[in-house]
């Protein structure tokens, strides 16, 4: 079989395709910028040049195709370029696995990208075509490296929005594993999986570990889910996707992305990674410590 990838080059897809090519299952990946997607996915991926939201350049790719992985970048109109792929590819038969959100967000009064992907999975549900949805958790790779490690750098401090709760943070490459084997059984179909880590983690908890980590001390620095759109928005961001932001951090500090799944192992027959495992193997935490300046 083949599996088209779409968001081949984002934090996911990359995993995807490469859990597919452990599989020895084909990947053909669907990209706007062929060049940089060279760059990132594993030497010998069939890679297309198009814009998935093109109806020739979407269904010249999936020709063929079996399976589709569906990620689309975190966006306004995400939903509307979702929503055309999948009435494009609707009667080819091709099966859909769709990449969503967090599973407690996913509701029509959700944070706004995920209304969006509510509305995207109750058209993909009654849209007659074969479908699975994987409803990931927050990514380690997002908030732990793009955003702790960064401010750790910058001050020793950790930002922490989220007072005392937790999150069952999950990493990107467990979920790349996951979608790759829904992609390629349909034992699968017609479910909606929700990937976590195996326990919720604290910001204060992933404070310790980095400072054991780096042997310099490191602290949380306590601000709220306001001070977040605020400062997103100073920064440029635009309203709705700061107000998204700060919907999910209220979400968090709520409690409600604490959740612990069975799903990972059930898909991969092992245990999801940890926040430890993360650290332990992360590259800018090998060697000399995290200087803030």
């Amino acid at each position: 079989m083949t599996v088209l990838v779409v968001g081949a080059t984002g934090t996911v897809g990359p995993h995807v395709v490469r859990a597919l090519a452990a599989l020895d299952v084909p990947a053909r990946a669907l990209a706007r910028d062929a060049d940089r997607a060279r760059t990132i996915l594993p030497a010998g991926t069939d890679i297309r040049p198009g814009d998935p939201g093109d109806d020739d350049d979407l269904l010249a790719a999936a020709d063929g195709a079996e399976a589709l992985f569906l990620l689309t970048s975190h966006d306004h109109r995400m939903a509307d370029l979702q929503l055309r792929i999948i009435r494009a590819l609707r009667r080819t038969g091709i099966r859909i696995v769709k990449l969503s959100g967090t599973s407690s967000a996913i509701n029509p009064d959700g944070p706004q990208a995920c209304r969006q992907h509510w509305e995207i999975e109750q058209v993909l549900a009654a849209s007659g075509q074969p479908y699975a949805v994987l409803r990931p958790n927050a990514f380690m790779q997002t908030l732990i490296d793009q955003i702790m490690l960064p401010a750790v750098k910058a001050t020793g401090a950790i930002p922490n929005a989220i007072g005392a709760a937790g999150i069952s943070f999950i990493n990107a490459r467990d979920v790349g594993e996951c979608a790759a084997r829904v992609l390629t059984s349909r034992q699968w179909d017609g479910q909606s999986l929700v990937l976590t880590g195996p326990r919720a983690v604290g910001f204060a908890e992933i404070a310790g570990l980095v400072s054991a980590k780096t042997g310099q001390p490191v602290g949380t620095r306590e601000i709220t889910p306001a001070d977040i759109r605020i400062q997103l928005e100073q920064r440029g961001m635009a309203r709705w996707e700061a107000e998204h932001f700060q919907e999910m951090y209220q979400l968090f500090r709520d409690g409600r992305s604490e959740f612990v799944s069975g799903d990972v192992e059930r898909l991969l027959g092992r245990p999801p990674g940890t926040v430890e495992d993360h650290l332990a193997a992360h590259p800018d935490l090998a060697g000399a410590p995290l200087d803030a300046s």
